[in-house]
C-alpha cells in the first residue's frame, strides 16, 4: 500500500505520543503519578479497542501496512534517548540492561514459547557467555568481537548438552533437569577458583574497542557530550535489532512451526514425521545462543562478573517476562522485558520485595490472562506449491 502523507503523520504522531509518555514515566519521581500514567495509557488502549473499534482498527492497519516506515521512525526515536538523558547516566544504564533482558527473553522464548521446552536454568547460559569473554580476554587477550562468536559456539554446545536429557523427560521432570543444570553451573563458577575467580569473580575485564576507540570513552557529538554508556546503548540497539530479526525469522519459518507442533503434542508431531531429537537439541542450542551474546556484552560493559549475577532468581525473572508479555509472541516478549526491567527500577524503595513482585506477576498472569498482554498470533506456513494453486 502507498504511504500517504496523512498516514505517515498519523504513524509519526502516535509514536511520538507514546515515546513522550514513556519519557514522562521515567522522569516522574512520584509513585502514584507513575502508576497513573501507566494505568491511564493501558486504559486508553483498551478503551479504543472496545469503545472506538473503527479508530483502533484504522490505526492498527496503518502500522501493519507500513511496518518498515513505523519501525524506521521508532528506531530514530530510540537513537535520541541518550541525547535526551545525557545528564542522567543511570537511566542509560537501565536502558542497556533492558536491551540485554530483551535479548535474554527472546532466547528463552525460543525454548519455552516456540518449542514448549520449559527451562528454569536459563541464567546459566548467560553466565557461561559472560565468563567465556572474561576468561579469554583476561588470560589470552582475545578481543571482544572474537569472543562474541566463540561464546555463541560454546554456549550452543552447552545447549546441546542440556538438550540431551530433554530427549528422555518432559513436563515437570524437564523443569527439574534445567534447574539442576543452572545450579551445577553456578556451583562450578564458585568452586573453579583458579579459572573463574570463585566468589570474588573476575575483575578488570577489558571493554570493547574499535581500533583505538574504547567504548568507555565519552561520546562527543560536537553540540553535546554523552556519557560512555551511550556507546553500549547504541551497541545494544544493534544486537537487539539482530535478535528480533533472528527470532522473527525462526518463529515464522518451517522450523518454528515444527517446534509449535512439537509443543502442542509431541506424539502427534512424531507421527507426522517430526524428528523430536533433532528439533529439541536445536531449540536448546539456538535459544541459548541469545544468552551467550548477552553475557559477553554484559561482561564487557560492567568489567566485573561474579556467580551472583547468574543465579536461579534471574531465570525466574526471564520466565516472568515472557509470561507477562505473551508466550511465543515476539512483541509481547519485548514488552514484558521492558516492563519488568523498568518498573522495579522505579520502585527501588521496595527492592527487598522484588522477587515477591515477580511471583505475583506470574500468578496474576496465569489466573487472569494466560496469553499475556500481547497474545501470540496463529502462524501458517504456505508452501510454494500451495501458493500457486
Amino acid at each position: 500500500m502507498h504511504l500517504t502523507l496523512k498516514k505517515a503523520l498519523k504513524v509519526v504522531g502516535l509514536e511520538i505520543l507514546f515515546y513522550s509518555i514513556f519519557l514522562a514515566m521515567i522522569i516522574v519521581e512520584n509513585y502514584f503519578i507513575f502508576i497513573a500514567l501507566a494505568l491511564g495509557t493501558y486504559g486508553v488502549f483498551l478503551g479504543l479497542q472496545k469503545k472506538a473499534p473503527g479508530l483502533y482498527q484504522s490505526m492498527k492497519k496503518d502500522f501493519t501496512e507500513h511496518k518498515g516506515f513505523a519501525t524506521g521512525f521508532f528506531f530514530i526515536l530510540l537513537l535520541t534517548f541518550p541525547i535526551l538523558e545525557a545528564s542522567n547516566p543511570y537511566w542509560l544504564q537501565v536502558a542497556i540492561m533492558t536491551g540485554l533482558y530483551v535479548m535474554l527473553a527472546l532466547g528463552l522464548n525460543v525454548m519455552v514459547g516456540n518449542a514448549g521446552l520449559t527451562s528454569l536454568g536459563y541464567a546459566a547460559f548467560y553466565g557461561i557467555g559472560a565468563y567465556t569473554y572474561g576468561i579469554l580476554a583476561l588470560r589470552y587477550g582475545v578481543s571482544f568481537w572474537a569472543c562474541l562468536f566463540i561464546s555463541v559456539v560454546i554456549v550452543m554446545l552447552f545447549g546441546f548438552l542440556l538438550g540431551l536429557p530433554a530427549l528422555r523427560v518432559k513436563g515437570h521432570y524437564l523443569s527439574l533437569v534445567t534447574i539442576a543444570f543452572g545450579l551445577v553451573v553456578y556451583q562450578l563458577l564458585i568452586n573453579l577458583e583458579g579459572l573463574t575467580g570463585g566468589t570474588n569473580g573476575l575483575i578488570n575485564i577489558p571493554s570493547p574497542h574499535i581500533g583505538s576507540y574504547s567504548f568507555n570513552s565519552i561520546v562527543d557529538l560536537g553540540f553535546i557530550q554523552l556519557p560512555f554508556h551511550a556507546n553500549y546503548y547504541y551497541l545494544m540497539l544493534v544486537f537487539v535489532g539482530l535478535a528480533v530479526l533472528v527470532a522473527k525469522n525462526i518463529s515464522h519459518s518451517l522450523t518454528g512451526l515444527t517446534w509449535n507442533a512439537m509443543r502442542e503434542d509431541q506424539l502427534a508431531a512424531q507421527c507426522y514425521g517430526v524428528d523430536l531429537t533433532k528439533n529439541k537439541l536445536w531449540a536448546f542450542a539456538l535459544g541459548s545462543a541469545f544468552a551467550g551474546v548477552a553475557g559477553v556484552i554484559y561482561a564487557g560493559m560492567v568489567g566485573f562478573i561474579a556467580p551472583e549475577n547468574f543465579t536461579y532468581n534471574y531465570s525466574i525473572i526471564f520466565l516472568s517476562m515472557i509470561l507477562l508479555g505473551g508466550i511465543d509472541s515476539i512483541p509481547g516478549v519485548i514488552l514484558g522485558a521492558v516492563l519488568l526491567t523498568i518498573i522495579p527500577e522505579k520502585f527501588q524503595a521496595f527492592a527487598h520485595y522484588r522477587n515477591m513482585f515477580y511471583g505475583i506477576v506470574i500468578v496474576l498472569i496465569l489466573f487472569f490472562k494466560k496469553d499475556g498482554l500481547i497474545p501470540a498470533q496463529t502462524r501458517k506456513f504456505t508452501s510454494l506449491w500451495t501458493s500457486k494453486r
